[in-house]
Parts: structure tokens; C-alpha cells; sequence
């Protein structure tokens, strides 16, 4: 139990902190161009976006896939790859941290500086992945979830979950992947440990991609701009779908694509609270 709960907070303080950063990212949008430079799309509301954004992750994952294969032996090449996406996405989260004391000027010149030197620390302090992935999880989530509108973001989520599926028991790579990330310890996913139940037995750990946190954030923040209250609503369906889940593998000790009912639950929870006249 103290395992799950521990995994469950993990996942909450990311969503927690990406509402965090995407409310202060939405607010500064249109008066820093640091931050409007996050739009990764011309047109939000165009629903070919989920289209071009679910074939660059199959590019990724391909890559990625071929990397392990070649490369298994100089880890040195995903640290690296670490060390940018930390320090890239970070910077989202801490600027947003910074905005409460600073104006936005002096936020994006520390943000840069603070994200590369916690990026680096990361490498030395393998004791600050968790810390790590939560804030890449917030700035990442938050680009997405600034740039796709509801529709298109919707159907990108419907999109990614039907390839976590299949990436999971069909071609089976998500798994190649996961185990190498978790080999490895990569700050690619979030770790939850608790003491052995028996003696003799191993430490019991439980580890969740960074993506299946991203996926919640992303729907948060594009909700955020539309109406909180939806917000409030893909928060909560996010929570309870992924408590659910994360309660059903650890009693069933199965490896099961998490984003198929975190997606679900969120889109249910969001479809209860229009029909509830909540927005």
C-alpha cells in the first residue's frame, strides 16, 4: 500500500505543478516572447496537429528503439539526451516558479541558468530523478497543452493511447524501452520504493513513463484557458482513473499501457461535467 500511495502522490504533485506552470505560462504568453516562442503550431484548433504530432513520436520511438539496440553500451548518448530534455523543459517550470517573485525578464534569464545547472546536478545526484522528470512533466506538458486546442489535443490523447496499446502488446518496443530506462535509471520515468514485504526479498518499486504524466498535464492546461472548472473535472478523472489503474497492475503484477484509462478517465470526467451544466 505505502508503494502505491507513494506513486499516486508522485503523479499528483506533477499534475500540481504542471497546473501550476501552464496557468502562469498562459498568462505571459502574449507579453513574453521567451514563452510565446512555445507554440509549437500556427493554427491551435487545427485538427491535422494530432495528425503530425503523433508521427513524430512514432519517429521518436523508432530512433529510440535503435539507439537501445546500438548503442546499449554507451549510455553516454542518453545522458545527453537527458541532460537537454531536463534542462530544456525545467526551464518552462522554473520560470513559472521565478514569475512569483521576479518580472518576466529577470524569470527567463535565471530559468535558463538554473535549468542547465539542475539539469547538471541531475547527472551528479541520481537522488533528484524523481524531481527531475516532475519538472520536465510540467514544461513539456504545458508547450503542448499552450499550443493544441481542445479538439485536436483530445484527439491526439485518443491517438497516443491506441499506439501505447499496441506499442505494448503487439510490437511490444514501449516495453523494450521501459526496461532499459528503468536499467539504467533515466529520469524517462518516476520512481516509487518501499522496503521488502518479506525478508529476503527485494526492494519493491514501481516506475511510470513521464509520459503518462505529460498527457494529464497537457488536457489541463488547454482546458485551463477554455474554462478552469473543465480543468478541475480532466484533474480530478485523471487522479481516480490512474488510481485505479495503479491499484489493479500492482495486485495483478501485470504490465499494462497506463494511457488508455488515464485518457479515458479523463475524457469521461470532462463529457460528466458538461452534462452536469458545469461549463
Amino acid at each position: 500500500m505505502r508503494l502505491l500511495v507513494s506513486m499516486l502522490c508522485l503523479f499528483i504533485i506533477a499534475q500540481v505543478v504542471g497546473l501550476y506552470t501552464g496557468n502562469t505560462i498562459i498568462k505571459d504568453i502574449d507579453q513574453n516572447p521567451y514563452v510565446n516562442s512555445m507554440v509549437v503550431t500556427n493554427n491551435a484548433d487545427d485538427p491535422m496537429n494530432a495528425v503530425f504530432f503523433i508521427l513524430y513520436i512514432l519517429l521518436g520511438a523508432v530512433v529510440m528503439v535503435l539507439l537501445i539496440r546500438k548503442f546499449t553500451l554507451f549510455p553516454i548518448v542518453f545522458r545527453a539526451m537527458e541532460f537537454l530534455m531536463i534542462a530544456s523543459a525545467s526551464s518552462i517550470a522554473i520560470y513559472a516558479l521565478l514569475r512569483m517573485v521576479f518580472d518576466y525578464d529577470v524569470s527567463t534569464s535565471a530559468a535558463i541558468i538554473l535549468s542547465l545547472i539542475f539539469s547538471a546536478l541531475r547527472l551528479k545526484y541520481p537522488a533528484l530523478k524523481n524531481a527531475a522528470a516532475i519538472m520536465a512533466t510540467a514544461g513539456v506538458g504545458t508547450i503542448f497543452g499552450v499550443s493544441l486546442g481542445l479538439v485536436p489535443l483530445i484527439l491526439f490523447l485518443i491517438f497516443l493511447s491506441i499506439y501505447d496499446f499496441l506499442a505494448v502488446f503487439k510490437t511490444k518496443h514501449m516495453v523494450e524501452m521501459a526496461n532499459f530506462v528503468v536499467q539504467k535509471d533515466f529520469a524517462f520515468t518516476v520512481t516509487a520504493k518501499a522496503p521488502p514485504e518479506k525478508m529476503g526479498q527485494k526492494e519493491q518499486r514501481i516506475d511510470l513513463g513521464t509520459g503518462d504524466m505529460i498527457a494529464p498535464v497537457m488536457l489541463e492546461v488547454a482546458t485551463m484557458a477554455w474554462n478552469p472548472v473543465a480543468t478541475v473535472f480532466v484533474f480530478i478523472g485523471a487522479v481516480v482513473s490512474f488510481g485505479l489503474f495503479i491499484g489493479f497492475v500492482y495486485k495483478k503484477k501485470m504490465v499494462l499501457p497506463a494511457l488508455p484509462p488515464i485518457v479515458a478517465g479523463m475524457v469521461v470526467s470532462l463529457l460528466l461535467g458538461m452534462l452536469l451544466g458545469f461549463y
